[in-house]
């Protein structure tokens, strides 16, 4: 009995429950089991991964892991990163020389733009402060020298900032703490505007309409230790949080706003997968699973129309380029060094920190990677007399190859004890857009694998569509 499978896009990204299992077989066809650095931003096809290229490094400016970069443009490619005790002025192309924060033990860790002045936050041996840079002369204890009501902020807690017309607002262990520009002649700070209970401990703000989101967890326990997560709704008026406030979730990372809507990356309670969802009423509905780590609120941005976050060494997309287009989830791009830090998009391209030891960089999305494979689903070719088939033809459309351009193209069967592979190169095929393979392999079950990592980081292979057929012996 004859078969086929024909993949006709790959606008499946990853495959559900894609992380459980080496061989993951449940989903559709055109569903990734397995992926590393592969582009699906262009719904034609899929390529290689984003490349890096480094615009500072710990010779050029970068002396510690930055932790949050500015999201914007602060003028014409001019923004601002703070990292370690250093806050770093940044271009598209170069990192200038940073300002030292005063303190003993700083650690930077959050930076916005606030009525045309930077405002930081970070946390030193004895308390927690907000720095103020008028673009001109920075001021390190601004917030516990200047505004009304002066205060330090609670030491070795996150410090997440957001900003919201007049107010910004600043996670401050179990406070919220705010800024109100316009009561007062230098403004007016409150420390503890919300108090939430005081096992708690703020990870990240988000505002939607007239709404604070404030994601928090009730213990700070790591690794595979139960933490309980919330987000906190609050109307910024009451003297207490709304009604319809979350509760009873794993530990929660970052929130991010996209299109109005309040996305929220938490753990999946015991276990080691984490999700990204939605804030849907009085609960989170989950759109995908990954692995690697949770999130912090520096490690979410948006790009190219899609949610991107870190996740361990590398960094995923989630979302989809066109309305008419179904969501995906796939992870497009390596993050650098081992450790990565923050990501951000304020020039058009997406900006990564990472670092290694005494290694540090800055870089931004350029070119291609060719530490790139992408893995079908597990195909079941079992039947017939002999519970198995042949797997006759192989082919592949892609668009045209230019110099140097290579994929290797694998069939894995038989839970990987058998395998066969094929080369498609500009080397030996010339610019063709199509590859026909006769491999005439047997297999009770298979996978395809596609495999740059001898490819080029200039002209990449986009694969197109792919069609295998075969027949039951």
């Amino acid at each position: 009995m004859k078969w086929e499978i024909k993949i006709e896009n790959f606008l499946g990204g990853y495959a559900p429950a894609y992380h459980q299992s080496t061989y993951p077989s449940y989903g559709n066809k055109n569903m990734a089991g397995g992926m590393r650095n592969v582009n699906l931003i262009n719904p034609s096809c899929i390529t290689q991964g984003l490349g890096l290229s480094t615009i500072g490094d710990e010779d050029s400016n970068v002396l510690t892991l930055i932790r949050s970069i500015l999201d914007k443009a602060v003028s014409s490619d001019s923004t601002y990163a703070i990292g370690g005790k250093y806050v770093y002025p940044i271009s598209s192309t170069a990192v200038s020389t940073p300002h030292e924060i005063t303190g003993t033990s700083v650690v930077g860790e959050d930076i916005k733009e606030f009525r045309s002045n930077i405002y930081y936050t970070y946390n030193n041996s004895t308390a927690g402060n907000i720095g103020k840079y008028n673009l001109s002369t920075y001021d390190d204890d601004w917030g516990s020298t200047v505004p009304a009501n002066a205060t330090t902020l609670q030491k070795g807690v996150p410090h997440p900032i957001i900003t919201s017309g007049r107010f910004f607002y600043v996670g401050n262990g179990y406070y919220v703490t705010s800024f109100d520009a316009d009561t007062g002649a230098d403004g007016t700070l409150i420390e503890q505007d919300l108090d939430l209970p005081h096992d708690e401990e703020i990870s990240s703000l988000s505002l939607a309409g007239n709404t604070l989101y404030i994601a928090s967890n009730n213990s700070g326990l790591s690794g595979s230790n139960k933490s309980i997560g919330s987000i906190y709704k609050w109307d910024r008026n009451s003297s207490s949080w709304n009604d319809d406030s979350i509760h009873g979730l794993g530990k929660v990372g970052g929130t991010f706003v996209k299109d109005g809507v309040v996305f929220v990356f938490h753990q999946d309670i015991g276990s080691s997968a984490y999700k990204l969802g939605y804030v849907n009423g009085g609960q989170v509905s989950d759109v995908t699973s990954f692995t690697g780590s949770l999130p912090e609120y520096y490690q979410i941005t948006e790009y190219k129309n899609f949610i991107a976050w870190v996740s361990g060494e590398y960094i995923h997309l989630w979302g989809s380029t066109h309305p008419k287009i179904e969501t995906l989830h796939f992870q497009p791009m390596d993050g650098g060094f081992t450790t990565v830090g923050g990501i951000a998009v304020p020039f058009g391209d997406l900006l990564v920190a990472s670092n290694q030891t005494t290694s540090y960089k800055l870089a931004k999305s350029s070119g291609y990677e060719t530490n790139s494979y992408w893995k079908s689903l597990f195909f079941d070719s079992s039947g017939g007399t002999m519970g198995k088939s042949l797997i006759d033809k192989v082919m592949v459309g892609f668009e045209t190859l230019a110099a140097n351009a290579r994929v290797d193209l694998t069939l894995n069967c038989d839970m990987g004890t058998s395998s066969s592979t094929k080369t498609i190169s500009y080397d030996n095929d010339g610019a063709i857009t199509q590859k026909i393979w006769s491999p005439n392999k047997e297999a009770k079950n298979f996978r395809l694998e596609f495999d740059w990592s001898e490819g080029n980081a200039t002209n990449p292979v986009s694969i197109r569509s792919c069609l295998i057929q075969g027949h039951s012996l």
